[in-house]
């Protein structure tokens, strides 16, 4: 799918190689505190991933990544987009591609976590329907916010 000069692509299950090796390149430029080892074993080890996305110029650029939390709910677990390119939609569009992937799985609910650093997705949550249900502090001493919205 084009969206203005971006492409968007939807993979179910564990990306191949090509994909997984740009996945992990992003992550770690997007995420100071990327634990690489952490991020590989839960995409081969979660039941129902979906990843979302977003190239510009064969470039990957963004990403959102999710999974089955349970029966009814899908855990929208990490996503993120290039600074250079924010503020351009991406990031809403690969929330919208995701909710729609879950809406066709069956899923009723889509579940994630953000901490209070992370402001424009806190924002953008809020923006999209989705509920605080829950703070708590986890074993790091990280307060994490939890967000639900029905489908």
């Amino acid at each position: 799918m084009v969206e203005n000069k971006f492409t968007y692509q939807t993979i179910s299950g564990v990306p191949e190689q090509k994909v997984l090796d740009e996945l992990l390149h992003l992550y770690d430029v997007l995420f100071d505190d990327a634990r690489l080892d952490f991020f590989v074993d839960r995409i081969n080890t979660k039941e129902d991933l979906v990843t979302i996305l977003c190239y510009h110029n064969n470039v990957l650029v963004g990403f959102k990544l999710g999974y089955k939390y349970d029966q009814i709910t899908l855990y929208s677990w990490v996503g993120g987009v290039l600074p250079e390119y924010r503020k351009q939609g991406i990031a809403q569009k690969l929330m919208e591609l995701q909710h729609q992937c879950a809406k066709e799985k069956e899923y009723k609910k889509v579940r994630t976590k953000s901490m209070n650093r992370f402001k424009p997705m806190i924002i953008l949550n809020l923006k999209n329907g989705f509920d605080i249900i829950q703070v708590y502090t986890n074993d790091s001493k990280q307060t994490k916010i939890i967000f639900e919205k029905n489908l």
